[in-house]
C-alpha cells in the first residue's frame, strides 16, 4: 500500500475549496485552474451526494447541518505511484484512490483528473467514508462489497452494472470449495484471492445485495456496528445477527442465482449470460 502519509508531510499543497470538499492539490501538480481539474472539483461534489443519498444518509436536517464536515480531499502528484512501482510501461495510465483517517487520497498519471475512471474511484471511496461515519468499518469483504454495492445500484461502473455482481459469484463458486464465504471473511484470504485476480471484490458486492434484499438495510448496518476492520470473528457475527450459518447463507445465495460448485453439481436454475 502507498505510504501517503510521508507524501503528504513532505509536500507544499495548494488549497481550493467546494460545498463537499477542501481540496489539497500537491504544489507539483499543474495549477487547479487547469479546466479538467475543474470539472473535477464540481464532479466529486456530485459523487458524495451520490454516495449519500444511496445509503440513505440525510445531511439536511439543522442538527445534521451542524455535525456535517467537509470531506478533505488530497490529490497528489504520480511521484507516490513510480516510488510505489505503479506505473510501468506497458500501463502508464493509472488512478489509484484510498480513504484513510485524513480524508481521501488520489493520484493519476497520463489521464486527465475528469476521467470516468478517476470519478468511480472518487465515488468508491466516498461511499467508504460517509459508510464508515455512520456505522464504522467491518473487514474487507463486507467493507469493498458495499461500496461496489453502492456502485452497482447507482450503475456507476460498467464492472459493476447489471449482472455483473451474480455471474462474478457463479464464477468464484464454480471454481471454490464449498465453504469459501466463511474463508472470505477473513481479511489475509480476502486480499490473498484478490492478489490472484478472483473477482472478490464483486463476491463482496453480490453478498451486501443479498443481505439487503433478504434481511434489510438495518441488519447490514447492525453488523457493521458490532464488527471493526480487523474482525476475525466476522463469520460468526453474522451468523448471529441473521440468524443462520454462513454455509447456509452461501447456499442461500448460490441458489437465488443458479451458482454450480466446484463439485460439478448444479444449485437451482442457470441464469443466462
Amino acid at each position: 500500500m502507498l505510504n501517503f502519509g510521508t507524501q503528504r508531510l513532505k509536500k507544499c499543497w495548494r488549497i481550493e475549496e467546494s460545498d463537499e470538499c477542501v481540496f489539497f492539490v500537491d504544489a507539483d501538480l499543474p495549477s487547479p485552474s487547469t479546466p479538467d481539474m475543474r470539472r473535477f472539483f464540481a464532479a466529486a461534489d456530485h459523487q458524495h451526494q451520490r454516495a449519500r443519498a444511496a445509503l440513505n444518509i440525510d445531511l439536511s436536517s439543522p442538527k445534521e447541518m451542524e455535525r456535517r464536515r467537509r470531506v478533505n480531499t488530497w490529490l497528489h502528484s504520480p511521484e507516490v505511484l513510480e516510488q510505489g512501482g505503479y506505473i510501468t510501461p506497458d500501463e502508464p495510465q493509472k488512478c489509484y484512490g484510498i480513504a484513510d483517517d485524513a480524508g481521501l487520497q488520489l493520484v493519476v498519471n497520463a489521464m486527465p483528473w475528469d476521467d470516468p475512471r478517476v470519478m468511480q474511484f472518487v465515488l468508491h471511496e466516498a461511499v467508504h467514508l460517509w459508510w464508515a461515519e455512520q456505522v464504522g468499518e467491518a473487514p474487507s469483504l463486507l467493507n469493498e462489497g458495499i461500496a461496489v454495492y453502492v456502485e452497482s445500484v447507482l450503475g456507476a461502473n460498467e464492472a459493476y452494472a447489471g449482472e455483473e455482481l451474480k455471474r462474478s459469484w457463479q464464477a468464484y463458486a464454480a471454481k471454490a470449495e464449498p465453504g469459501f464465504l466463511r474463508q472470505l471473511c477473513k481479511d489475509d484470504v480476502f486480499w490473498a484471492q484478490d492478489a490472484a485476480k478472483e473477482p472478490v471484490f464483486m463476491v463482496g458486492g453480490q453478498l451486501i445485495a443479498f443481505l439487503m434484499e433478504t434481511h434489510g438495510t438495518n441488519s447490514v448496518r447492525r453488523i457493521f456496528l458490532k464488527s471493526h476492520s480487523n474482525d476475525p470473528k466476522l463469520a460468526d457475527l453474522i451468523e448471529d445477527v441473521i440468524g443462520e450459518s454462513i454455509d447456509r447463507l452461501e447456499r442461500r445465495i448460490n441458489e437465488s442465482i443458479g451458482s454450480t460448485t466446484n463439485k460439478g453439481c448444479s444449485i437451482g436454475r442457470i441464469v443466462g449470460g
